[in-house]
């Protein structure tokens, strides 16, 4: 089973080989660089320790494949400092995934809201583009394309191709309500133009589910109240269940048509996209039926980066069914992972349901010292190629729990 981490650019921003270099003795086969992502605020551990590093969302690599021509929706810049990692991770023998969170992009968002996620009540989130759109998935084709194209990205990692949620980490989000999780989910229902018209394609009543999430929104804030039962089966009862079935199974396909895409603009390396067996996720995993995504994509990346064992467990258990490639993501950071003991039984996990590599979260933010823990992790099995994103999975050495 290979070892890979994600990392981000900034990382490499000072003496990037000597990062590589680091990488490499540790052990790590395969490095998941993001080229796009999102706007963060990173404490960092390793390559600057204690720098605190703030940084908008958008791109941080400067090639474009397209001469001439200016796309409709496009991210910021940031410079080249994925490309000059890259070029460092690869001369130290270590590969490179272009790892891209997509749809989850607060410029685009913000700069077009009629291109973002819309909710019940007609509010735009400024974080969040949504899938259905037309000019969206084009944006996402070019973003895929043009990293494909840089030099020394061997495969593809998709992020946030989906629909995003209401919940987001960011400008001091406040609420006094008391909010279930079938409140957050509904909240995070998309009504724009085009997911509309997607419910309308589906003989789906979209005023309808519309109507029905306003009214259970309004009356928890009015008077709140504790979750009836699970998540299904609150959000079944607030919709009605023939409506939840096929909102679903709607919002699934545009996902669906959205990685279809996506890959189909990767020139032919291999894509793993972020994905959960959970419907109601809006966290930046694709949602649907993992056998789906799997075909659309060629792989799947599992992550619980939250250090809750046992949901990476269902996860892995629904992702080994499809046959496919399958990577396991895992958080290395101090609060997630409490020591060696614990790595070592997450590789067990991953390793036990047939994950071709354990890809942990992520350089410069876990604890320096824990490289050397990675040193020590099971290596891939002899005569295998380490750096190949989709070598067929190891047979399991035990049932999948």
């Amino acid at each position: 089973m290979n070892t890979e981490l994600f990392a981000h650019p900034v990382s490499f921003r000072h003496a990037p080989w000597a990062q590589a270099e680091r990488l490499r003795e540790a052990g790590v086969d395969r490095v998941r660089l993001a080229y796009a992502y999102h706007g963060g605020r990173w404490l960092l551990t390793t390559s600057e320790p204690a720098a605190v590093v703030d940084f908008a969302g958008g791109r941080w690599f400067t090639g474009r494949c397209r001469d001439g021509v200016r796309p409709s929706l496009e991210l910021p810049v940031h410079g080249d400092h994925a490309a000059t990692a890259a070029e460092a991770l690869v001369a130290s023998g270590v590969a490179v995934t272009g790892w891209l969170v997509a749809l989850h992009q607060s410029a685009p968002a913000t700069a077009r809201p009629e291109l973002a996620v819309r909710n019940a009540f007609g509010h735009s989130y400024r974080h969040a583009l949504c899938p259905a759109q037309p000019d969206v998935v084009s944006y996402a084709r070019d973003l895929v394309a043009d990293t494909a194209a840089q030099p020394g990205v061997s495969a593809l990692e998709l992020e946030a191709f989906g629909y995003l949620g209401w919940q987001h980490a960011s400008a001091h989000d406040k609420t006094g309500a008391s909010l279930r999780p079938v409140d957050r989910w509904l909240l995070s229902l998309c009504f724009c133009s085009a997911c509309s018209a997607s419910l309308l394609e589906a003989g789906v009543d979209g005023a309808e589910v519309a109507a029905r999430t306003r009214a259970a929104v309004l009356a928890q804030l009015y008077d709140p109240r504790p979750a009836a039962g699970g998540l299904a089966e609150d959000a079944a009862a607030a919709l009605g269940p023939e409506l939840h079935d096929m909102l679903l199974a709607v919002r699934a396909e545009v996902t669906i048509r959205l990685v279809r895409a996506a890959v189909e603009a990767s020139g032919g390396l291999p894509v793993s996209v972020r994905a959960t067996a959970d419907p109601y996720a809006c966290d930046g995993k694709s949602t649907g039926e993992l056998s789906a995504l799997a075909a659309a994509a060629g792989g799947l990346t599992v992550t619980d980066l939250g250090g809750d064992q046992a949901a990476l467990r269902r996860d892995l258990l629904a992702a080994s069914r499809t046959g496919t490639h399958v990577s396991a993501g895992w958080n290395l950071g101090a609060a997630q992972t409490r020591g060696e003991g614990e790595l070592a039984d997450v590789a067990h996990l991953a390793r036990s349901h047939g994950a071709s590599a354990l890809v942990l979260y992520a350089y410069d933010l876990a604890p320096e010292p824990r490289l050397d823990w990675l040193r020590r992790l099971p290596r891939a099995a002899a005569g295998g190629n380490s750096s190949d994103p989709h070598s067929p999975p190891h047979r399991q050495t035990e049932p999948a729990r």
